[in-house]
Parts: structure tokens; sequence; C-alpha cells
């Protein structure tokens, strides 16, 4: 082989080499049904009110090289059945969930964090900031409520 071959050979190989150190795979979707809403205080009267929250194990899980992540986040969202605009039904509040969900994951899994702890919260202050404006009155945690079983996602 020529010289000239041999070296265009061993940079493609090399640049193939620094490209799978570099490269970085993360993808999902978080179905709406992963948000399973329960009523943990009833609506009484014309008055906003009630409250009603949803517990889900999500793994958030990012192959890299470089950068490896696998971290359980433990969430919890919780929504005013009523707030002062309007009814927010379990449909809504599912779909806005798992919007936001898929949506923080992605933000996390392209950033630098490697520490599962604070992952974990970085993916909840996301979603707490994407959920802020269509559901007013939303919280989101870590398992604060007993009493509720947890969804998982991915389902074992």
């Amino acid at each position: 082989m020529k010289r000239g071959l041999w070296v265009r050979l061993l940079l493609l190989g090399a640049m193939v080499l620094l490209l799978d150190g570099c490269a970085t795979v993360s993808g999902g979707h978080i179905p709406p049904s992963a948000f399973e809403f329960h009523d943990v205080v009833d609506k009484t009267g014309p008055e906003p009110g009630g409250w009603k929250i949803a517990q889900v194990n999500i793994l958030l899980t990012r192959v890299s090289q470089l950068r490896p992540l696998q971290a359980w986040c433990d969430v919890e969202v919780g929504v005013p059945v009523t707030n002062w605009k309007r009814a927010i039904s379990n449909v809504t509040a599912q779909r806005r969930s798992a919007e936001a969900a898929d949506a923080a994951a992605q933000m996390v899994l392209s950033g630098p964090e490697t520490v599962s702890a604070l992952a974990c919260d970085q993916f909840r202050v996301e979603m707490l900031r994407l959920l802020r404006e269509p559901l007013k009155g939303v919280r989101v945690t870590k398992f604060l409520t007993a009493g509720i079983e947890p969804k998982t996602f991915p389902e074992d």
C-alpha cells in the first residue's frame, strides 16, 4: 500500500474512534399513561380546590463513553383539581406532564451532569418550569405523599 493511503486510513480510524468517544445517545417517550393521577384532597364547594397527584419512577439514561448516566428519579406531580381559572382534567394533567417530562429529560440528558441525584433534581426543576404555565398551581417534587402506588417508566 502506498504511504498516502495508509495515512488516510489511519486518520479515518482516528476520527471514528474520536466520534465514538463523543457520541451520546438519549431518547424515548414517556406516555401520558405513566402519570396516573389520584385525588388526595376532594374538591368541595364552588371555590378552587382539591388536589391530585401522580407518582412515577422515571429512568433517565444517557449512553455515552464520556458522560454516561443512569438515574432512577422519583417524581411527584401535584395539580389542583380546580385552580382559579378552571378545572384540570386527568387527561390534560397526564398529557401536559408527559410532554414536560419528555422535554425535561432531553434537557438533562443533553447536559453535562453525571451524578444521578443532581440529574434528578434538574429534571424535577425543569418539569416544574415547563408545567407552571399550562397547569396553574402545579407542584413537582420527589415523592412526598404516602399511600400512592407509584408507576414506573419504563415499566418492569
